[in-house]
């Protein structure tokens, strides 16, 4: 009875928290004002982190140099809150949740880069990628395609990391692997078989799946930026992609192996304001 009033409270509050801050997002879509539109998604983002338990550690930054193409690990929808708390990027949602009720227009007002991922239309989304980095705001991308297990990376793929080869005036592209990582569930080590209650992957439904993560007492997770890589001279978009996907692999496996100091112990509570740094 008491996970299912937890959820009721905080869905509760996501939804009001949402449409507080809906308003501004549009007026700032409209004005054409970015700084603000980028302001109002960090705040809401830092926001959701509080409303829904996660204690989130950030462990280095988005890189400074552009055009930048920032590549990541997927397990959930709630990897979009996380980074999204940590950096201001571009997402890259699927084109079909343009269609979405609510959620597509939301992701349209926050600027992101909807996209096919059919193998027609790769070169298409190639050049509404190459647009997006050429304003000089990074871009996140998921090269798995889809949401894994949280056990394991799917293999990347590579087909939009032939952006390396393009111009940007003059510059060329770099790309920074990035992990998000969950490790705790209310303070205790994530295990094998929990990972379904976090990680939203094959045909689980999205409600559903939702309503028990929003039971659940606290989620602590860990935000890796690893060096971005200077992709001149990166000719092959299948070496690159496979040294990202090594180094966000390697990434993982650290903090999974890292001591378990968290164990037993109640997660804190979260100070929106700033995100403990590693």
């Amino acid at each position: 009875m008491r996970g299912k009033l937890r959820a009721a409270f905080k869905l509760f509050c996501i939804v009001g928290w949402l449409l507080l801050l809906y308003p501004g997002l549009w007026v700032s879509y409209m004005l054409g004002k970015p700084a603000w539109r980028d302001w109002l998604i960090h705040l809401c983002n830092r926001g959701l982190l509080v409303i829904i338990g996660i204690r989130l550690i950030m462990n280095g930054e988005l890189a400074k140099e552009r055009p930048l193409l920032m590549v990541t690990n997927h397990v959930s929808y709630l990897d979009i809150i996380l980074i999204a708390a940590c950096a201001n990027v571009k997402f890259t949602p699927k084109s079909e949740i343009r269609k979405w009720f609510f959620i597509g227009r939301w992701c349209e007002l926050c600027g992101s880069v909807f996209i096919n991922r059919r193998a027609e239309k790769v070169a298409e989304m190639k050049q509404v990628l190459h647009k997006a980095l050429s304003d000089d705001k990074a871009v996140c991308l998921f090269p798995e395609a889809t949401t894994g297990n949280g056990v394991e990376l799917k293999d990347f793929k590579s087909g939009f990391f032939n952006l390396a080869k393009d111009d940007f005036e003059g510059r060329h592209l770099y790309v920074q692997p990035a992990a998000v990582i969950y490790t705790h569930i209310g303070g205790l080590p994530l295990g094998r078989s929990q990972w379904p209650s976090v990680a939203w992957y094959g045909d689980m439904e999205l409600a559903p799946h939702l309503w028990q993560l929003l039971m659940m007492p606290g989620i602590s997770a860990e935000m890796v930026f690893l060096p971005a890589i200077h992709t001149e001279g990166h000719a092959d978009r299948k070496v690159l992609a496979a040294e990202c996907q090594h180094a966000i692999s390697e990434a993982i496996e650290a903090v999974r192996q890292r001591p378990r100091l968290l164990a037993a112990a109640k997660p804190k509570g979260f100070n929106p304001s700033s995100l403990r740094k590693k």
